[in-house]
């Protein structure tokens, strides 16, 4: 089943992201890595088995030339934290290559400790060009999925509920092909509204 894996939030620096994340929503941030080729670094906030990613851009230059820099340049506002992506884990990746006219690409993000973790996507162009659709992921090795790593949150976040995805409503249910749980159209403007979390309390909250 296709189901959200991680939503990308951009910041002009993941220090005082971190801290906006921390002081208005009462979540921790642990640990990410570089995109090496990409010009950005990143945070995680594991979300139950989803998990939120915080997107800074460290070398302009390299981001500049990427989709997900420039996306990053674009929406990152020192004042408020900014959804810019949402990915949805697939389990058959060749399939929606094949009816997206859309090829698979690797990934790979270098860890504190020196490792790699590795994955393929697909649609990642078009998440961050005009169009901003979601785009697809299948990780190499779920063991090392990012939302297993230990945080202490304020809160008790136990899943991402919902996705506002903004855009021709046509355009998203072809890319999509059928209900995805969790992403909400609302037309207008093509990009992310909001990402709204479920706490284990039954309670919701709203990024931004």
């Amino acid at each position: 089943m296709i189901r959200i894996d991680h939503v990308l939030l951009a910041t002009t620096d993941l220090d005082h992201g971190s801290g906006q994340l921390w002081r208005g929503y009462g979540l921790r941030s642990a640990p990410g890595g570089r995109h090496l080729a990409w010009g950005t670094a990143n945070l995680i906030i594991p979300v139950g088995e989803q998990y939120l990613e915080l997107v800074a851009v460290i070398d302009p230059e390299l981001a500049a030339a990427s989709p997900l820099g420039r996306a990053v340049l674009a929406g990152a506002d020192r004042e408020r934290i900014t959804p810019i992506g949402v990915c949805l884990a697939a389990p058959d990746l060749d399939q929606i290559s094949q009816r997206l006219g859309s090829p698979k690409e690797n990934g790979a993000r270098e860890l504190a400790d020196g490792s790699e973790i590795r994955w393929t996507t697909v649609g990642l162009p078009r998440a961050f060009a005009a169009e901003r659709l979601p785009f697809y992921i299948k990780w190499d090795a779920l063991a090392r999925h990012p939302s297993t790593g230990p945080v202490e949150h304020r809160i008790a976040p136990r899943e991402i509920a919902e996705v506002e995805v903004g855009g021709p409503e046509s355009i998203l249910a072809h890319h999509l092909a059928g209900a995805v749980p969790g992403i909400r159209p609302v037309g207008g403007a093509p990009g992310l509204r909001s990402v709204t979390l479920r706490l284990a309390d039954g309670g919701e909250l709203q990024i931004p």
